[in-house]
């Protein structure tokens, strides 16, 4: 452990993900209850077509989807049906199963069509709407619930929390058909607080809460010869607070970025002490997250690595300590995590704690 004023970003490495080629081979196919799926790689690990029109099936990528840029294509290759496509972000291995699972669907409806999908759905049945859509999925919806993003609580098959909540209809897509044949170009941005999709570089959704970190997944539903092809990653920047800090004299300490950490760029991280007279603080980083019991109350979130020590007057006055983001390919998708300790005589055991945070290097 080191105590520097100067946060070392010359002795990180990582690799880069700026416009990195996805190899499809890595994914894995996950199928809800009473379906059945068949995703075809072709040769280069480019491209991979689901050939069977059934049950709600994912075919998810081994990496988190969160500070990511997603781009590629879709393309159904049949004039024949008239159902779902689209993608699920967020999605955790085991989520068709998991009465936990909260994940974001992202799919596409030819036509308006009522359907009831009978066993092993005990739900009513329900209406798709034609067009592109977003919705949350929690639980373990029944095949009725995904066709009409609708919560339909009917037991034994389907309680209050297994559900599907539509949040947001596309721009110009909402209630458009897609076209058989033709390619479209999704480009998606992820974080935890916002989704941005485009389609063919037109706006389509753009909407904003909490959201569940977890896989980027390709989604079909009752929709065959779907292919999906020629997909890129890029790292974005952004930062987010994560954890629970540890009261001082005036609540808990506060940690923040005025910017995103944009590759090239100078950002100053914001504090704030829970203090009533100046005092010594401790920014501690490091590139994994933690939670470690400090033995002063409050418990270490950041894997410490570096000690950075900061002088901070009483609150609610701010401080600010520069912070340098070099403009190397290298940090593209890079995480630096960091939290604030201060002393304070009004603290429980002498030592204040803000919450941790997490900044991702990117564009």
């Amino acid at each position: 452990m080191k105590i520097l004023t100067v946060f070392p970003f010359s002795i990180l490495c990582a690799a880069a993900l700026a416009q990195n080629p996805v190899d499809l081979s890595t994914w894995t196919t996950e199928t809800y209850i009473g379906g059945a799926a068949s995703w075809t790689l072709s040769s280069g690990n480019t491209t991979v077509t689901q050939s069977v029109n059934g049950a709600p099936t994912l075919f998810y990528s081994p990496f988190d989807a969160a500070y990511l840029r997603i781009e590629g294509n879709i393309r159904v290759a049949t004039n024949s049906d008239d159902d779902f496509l689209g993608f699920a972000i967020g999605f955790r291995p085991g989520d068709s199963t998991n009465a936990s699972a909260d994940y974001l669907l992202l799919d596409w409806k030819r036509t308006t069509q009522g359907y009831n999908h009978g066993t092993p759905s005990c739900t009513p049945g329900s209406t798709a709407n034609r067009g592109l859509a977003l919705s949350r999925v929690e639980g373990v919806p029944t095949m009725d619930e995904f066709w009409g993003h609708v919560n339909l609580d009917t037991v034994p098959c389907s309680g209050p929390t297994d559900r599907v909540t539509e949040l947001q209809r596309a721009a110009t897509l909402g209630s458009t058909a897609w076209v058989p044949n033709q390619t479209y170009v999704f480009r998606i941005e992820f974080s935890p607080s916002r989704l941005v999709v485009h389609v063919d570089g037109v706006l389509q959704i753009d909407h904003s809460g909490t959201f569940s970190n977890g896989r980027m997944a390709f989604y079909n539903f009752s929709q065959a010869n779907t292919v999906y092809s020629l997909f890129t990653t890029d790292c974005l920047s952004g930062w987010n607070n994560y954890g629970t800090g540890f009261p001082g004299t005036l609540g808990e300490p506060t940690l923040a970025a005025s910017a995103a950490p944009v590759l090239g760029t100078q950002i100053d991280i914001q504090m704030t002490s829970a203090g009533t007279a100046t005092a010594v603080g401790l920014l501690v980083w490091g590139w994994a997250e933690t939670s470690i019991p400090s033995g002063f109350g409050g418990t270490l979130l950041a894997q410490p690595e570096v000690i950075d020590a900061v002088l901070l007057p009483a609150a609610p006055a701010l401080a600010t300590r520069p912070l340098s983001i070099p403009l190397a390919s290298v940090f593209c998708g890079m995480q630096v995590f960091t939290q604030l300790a201060h002393f304070d005589p009004g603290a429980a055991q002498g030592l204040a704690f803000s919450r941790g945070m997490m900044l991702n290097l990117g564009q």
